[in-house]
């Protein structure tokens, strides 16, 4: 394809995440889906072009109103050309499968726009945060609030996790160069290997093989500072695809048990299919009616750590999610704030007398983190915040904030996403006994 095709491609996707209100990548995926004949170098061009004008869709829709007009998907392709550094005439030409020409009134009106106009908008347009969100980001992230909202407009990087019971770090590295790709370890997960580039790697033996899986190194950090260890049961509540599921068991040497539990049988089933690549064999599943399913009752106090990954705003992954920013209101905070409490005041019954409840968010919000675990141990006289938790890890804590028992990674500072994790511990009877 030509550079003003895939422009055309970029403004069909814009359309039709319009009309549909679909997360981006499921509409990039049905839209590539049906165009087989786009080539892998072409999506590339294409979904950073779509992801761009994403994060930044609120700068680039102030800039066309600013030239007196409303925004579309045609007008924001023409922003970000220039935000490229390209001239719009060049694409809209009309040939072949190039954009239809533009407008008299829309050549002259968007031809007058500069980025420079940016330095006098709103802080909250200048960085993309929706009006709403900005006060609450503002006050969970206090200096970090720009440098962090500035980072979420980047796109993130590619990282991997070696399965380590199939490999090591260094021999996938190996394969990795074999094969022509550039990669480096990541510097805070001893599992992650990195990729400043989009890569395509479903296709690699070393993928079939189930030498490593897709996962970004915040969601490596959970797994690891779980601290599970081989015979334990471990319970993944919240496990979704199962990332995190799957680091655990390799964590265990397939010794004990891993529970993974979510209310969505189609996550799960895909679990099932990555555990076998993986040769994971300490999993069960169990597909959740709710939060409150008689499964929870069933096994009271039998795990030795239970991970709660809750489901929550996205405001950490807003990278590779920037249509995510865009969708959420503040009566789906509100419901998420609520799901998450009852998800914490029945999950929490799974955990043994001595056993670590995790809670954890990819939010950077404090309603869903801080705030959230003081609610919960305002109510629960059972369990204590562990102080010096993290402290085992021995984690770089100028690239990860640690205050007590609570961590956060952030995209600026930690190079990935957001994420909050606490660790909370049930008390023994003899604790509570005194």
């Amino acid at each position: 394809m030509r550079a003003p095709a895939q422009l055309q491609a970029t403004i069909e996707l814009l359309d039709e995440i319009a009309q549909t209100r679909y997360p981006a990548d499921r509409t990039m995926a049905n839209y590539f889906k049906q165009r087989r004949y786009i080539g892998s170098k072409d999506k590339a061009v294409i979904s950073e072009y779509f992801y761009t004008i994403l994060r930044h869709r609120l700068s680039f829709d102030y800039l066309i109103n600013n030239a007196g007009l409303e925004s579309n998907s045609r007008r924001l392709a023409v922003v970000l050309l220039k935000f490229l550094g390209l001239k719009a005439l060049d694409f809209f030409t009309g040939e072949g499968h190039a954009p239809v020409a533009l407008s008299v009134s829309d050549t002259e009106s968007l031809s007058q726009i500069t980025l420079d106009e940016l330095e006098s908008a709103p802080l909250n347009v200048k960085l993309n945060v929706p009006q709403w969100l900005a006060g609450m980001l503002e006050a969970a992230l206090g200096d970090r609030y720009e440098p962090e909202m500035r980072a979420t407009n980047q796109q993130a990087t590619t990282d991997i996790r070696v399965n380590t019971l199939k490999s090591t770090r260094k021999q996938v590295i190996h394969f990795l160069s074999k094969v022509g790709f550039d990669a480096e370890p990541t510097p805070l997960s001893p599992w992650g290997v990195r990729f400043n580039r989009r890569v395509a790697l479903f296709g690699l033996d070393a993928f079939k093989q189930g030498w490593f899986d897709i996962q970004d190194e915040g969601s490596q950090l959970l797994a690891l500072v779980s601290g599970v260890k081989a015979g334990q049961k471990v319970v993944d509540f919240c496990a979704g695809a199962g990332g995190k599921t799957l680091a655990m068991a390799a964590m265990m040497q397939n010794k004990g048990v891993v529970y993974a539990s979510d209310v969505h049988s189609k996550r799960l089933a895909q679990l099932s299919i990555r555990a076998k690549r993986a040769g994971v064999h300490n999993l069960r599943t169990h597909v959740l009616s709710s939060e409150h399913d008689k499964w929870v009752k069933q096994h009271k106090g039998m795990a030795d750590v239970v991970l709660i990954d809750a489901p929550c705003s996205g405001t950490g992954t807003w990278r590779r999610n920037p249509d995510s920013r865009w969708n959420l209101t503040r009566q789906d905070l509100d419901n998420l704030i609520n799901t998450q409490a009852s998800i914490l005041d029945s999950a929490q019954r799974l955990v043994k007398p001595g056993g670590v409840l995790l809670y954890a968010t990819c939010s950077l919000l404090k309603e869903e983190n801080e705030s959230q675990v003081d609610r919960f141990l305002a109510k629960s006289s059972e369990f204590s915040e562990v102080i010096d938790y993290f402290c085992a890890f021995n984690l770089d804590e100028s690239m990860v904030d640690i205050k007590g028992g609570r961590m956060r990674t952030y995209p600026q500072l930690s190079g990935t996403d957001g994420f909050f994790v606490t660790a909370l511990r049930r008390h023994t009877q003899d604790h509570e006994s005194n």
